[in-house]
């Protein structure tokens, strides 16, 4: 039975906090859902592990971070942070960090960027986030449908597969867009294309720059092998590190493709430019032996021939038109066009 509680700090951080989102108790694999009350009083004991996941501006919960939670206070400093800048740290009995996501909305800033700190152990897993994200609402819902996890690190790892998950799926879209656009440009290219393109290059630009941290950071935590985490779980941990490879590589890969795509539209663009101005040079040298026939016959001076002749319109329209035809030949002869 739950002990009433000895100070009225603690009697306040009994009331749920509004930024408490979840917390799991896992315990022989299976996860049970805890409410606040449970996560004030927990203390599990290996094998047995708990998760928490909670919003960083929330007061109670700083407050529970600060004086009941058991982490040392320059990380929990770290954790309450604004800092963005993704990274891993270590402690003799623990892992800190930041991990770039994207967020489930998109918010006032217009960025699709969004921060997630934790802290890792032999018996939790902690996480704190400001806006909704997409990695940590897919692990809650594997967890919700009964996935299997023996350890901290299990979960760790498959918060990183949700993480490469939700690029993926990313990913695919703007592969789909890229597709389109390059059946597009194969068959009747669109005046929208280009500028398309250009959007799409932006977003994949900026996977990019939020996998490659991921990346490093999974490294980092390979080279450490911290001696609490089971060798099995640092297995885990690499094929996390493999999707994450082959994301990068797809990203590259689409990246490219767009790219090209784009060099493409701007030499078609290219061309059909010199071919009207081709046209258009043609045209003017067609017109220049009329126009020159036309200028001198124009002229107001005295002795111009055939000023009273009623023929002589015609014999110089002839004029013109047998020029315009020798331009031609002559063009042709060029072989110009």
């Amino acid at each position: 039975m739950h002990n009433p509680p000895d100070t009225p700090q603690a009697l306040h951080l009994l009331y749920e906090p509004a930024g408490f989102i979840c917390s799991f108790r896992f315990e022989e694999g299976r996860a049970r859902q805890m409410n606040w009350n449970e996560v004030v009083d927990d203390h599990p004991v290996a094998p047995a592990f708990s998760w928490l996941h909670v919003k960083t501006a929330d007061v109670k919960i700083q407050q529970w971070l600060a004086h009941h939670s058991g982490i040392p206070e320059y990380i929990t400093e770290f954790l309450l942070s604004s800092d963005t800048h993704p990274g891993l740290h270590a402690t003799p009995d623990g892992v800190y960090g930041t991990l770039t996501d994207m967020k489930m909305e998109i918010g006032d800033t217009g960025t699709e960027k969004g921060a997630l700190h934790f802290y890792l152990d032999r018996t939790r897993l902690l996480t704190l986030r400001t806006q909704p994200l997409i990695s940590t609402n897919m692990l809650r819902q594997k967890v919700l449908d009964g996935g299997d996890f023996d350890n901290p690190m299990d979960l760790f790892a498959e918060l990183l597969r949700c993480l490469a998950d939700g690029f993926n799926a990313r990913l695919d879209k703007l592969n789909d867009k890229v597709d389109d656009i390059e059946f597009s440009v194969l068959s009747d290219r669109r005046a929208e294309d280009r500028a398309e393109l250009s959007g799409i290059r932006r977003q994949l630009a900026e996977l990019r720059r939020f996998i490659a941290p991921e990346r490093r950071i999974l490294a980092q935590f390979q080279r450490l092998r911290p001696s609490w985490v089971p060798r099995e779980a640092l297995e885990d941990l690499t094929h996390a590190l493999d999707e994450l490879n082959e994301l990068h590589s797809t990203v590259e890969a689409v990246y490219e493709r767009a790219k090209l795509l784009q060099e493409e539209i701007a030499s078609q663009m290219s061309e059909q430019m010199n071919r009207n101005l081709m046209a258009l040079s043609i045209l003017t040298a067609l017109l220049m032996p009329a126009t020159l026939v036309s200028g001198i016959f124009g002229m107001n001076v005295a002795g111009l021939p055939g000023l009273h002749d009623e023929t002589s319109f015609w014999i110089v329209m002839g004029l013109m038109g047998g020029l315009g035809v020798a331009t031609v030949a002559f063009l042709r002869w060029m072989k110009i066009f």
